[in-house]
């Protein structure tokens, strides 16, 4: 009886972990930054080789990018032009439900384990309810 129950909360535990991974897929779409401040900055992901910055109306496609979803915070860096060379920005994600994210910038090139609103900059994100991109 002690292994059944035992077996029976394994596979409960295993089957909540792989509910609550999140993959690339769950990033697709238009995500706003929430904020009057911010109006018109986000983030337009339309699938894996197109992901575009937004910031004051201007337009930044990334020119590349890596993202880590077995982290907690994922990390997500990337690269986008900035006048004649690129910048290189290290960030960290976390997608709090299917319309919600939380995004850190660090321009720096030092990324926080965890979310902390006085390094770096921090966003709060809502996907857009009109996502067509």
């Amino acid at each position: 009886m002690k292994r059944l129950i035992l077996l029976t909360a394994f596979i409960m535990s295993t089957c909540l972990v792989r509910a609550q991974q999140r993959s690339f897929k769950d990033l697709v779409g238009r995500w706003e930054v929430v904020g009057d401040a911010a109006s018109g900055s986000g983030l337009i992901v339309v699938d894996s080789s197109n992901i575009i910055l937004t910031h004051n109306g201007e337009r930044k496609k990334i020119l590349s990018f890596d993202i880590d979803f077995s982290r907690s915070p994922i990390w997500f860096d990337f690269t986008v032009p900035d006048g004649d060379s690129a910048l290189k920005v290290n960030s960290i994600m976390e997608l709090i439900d299917n319309t919600h994210m939380k995004w850190q910038l660090f321009l720096d090139g030092k990324r926080a384990t965890g979310f902390n609103p006085s390094l770096g900059e921090f966003f709060y994100l809502r996907r857009s309810p009109n996502s067509s991109l």
